[in-house]
C-alpha cells in the first residue's frame, strides 16, 4: 500500500512541474502576441503555412507552442496512470 501511495504521489507531483512548464511557457508566448498582436494559435496556423518568415523570434514562438503541446501530453499520460 506505502509503493502505492508513493507511486501516486510522485506521479501528482510530476503533474504539478507539467503545470509550472506550461504556465511557464504560455508566459513566454505572451510577450510575442502582444508583440506581434498575434495569439498563439493564429500565429501557429501561419508559421506552418509559411507566411511567417524566418525570423528567429518566430522559430522560438514555434518552439514554444509545441513546448506546451507536449506538456500537455505529458500531463494527460500521467493521468491515466493513476486513474
Amino acid at each position: 500500500m506505502t509503493t502505492q501511495w508513493s507511486l501516486v504521489s510522485t506521479i501528482e507531483r510530476e503533474e504539478k512541474i507539467c503545470d509550472l512548464a506550461h504556465q511557464e511557457l504560455k508566459n513566454r508566448c505572451r510577450i510575442f502576441e502582444n508583440k506581434y498582436n498575434l495569439s498563439s494559435d493564429e500565429f501557429y496556423k501561419l508559421f506552418q503555412e509559411g507566411k511567417m518568415g524566418d525570423e528567429e523570434d518566430f522559430f522560438e514562438w514555434k518552439a514554444l507552442i509545441e513546448g506546451i503541446k507536449e506538456w500537455a501530453h505529458t500531463k494527460e499520460n500521467l493521468k491515466g496512470l493513476i486513474k
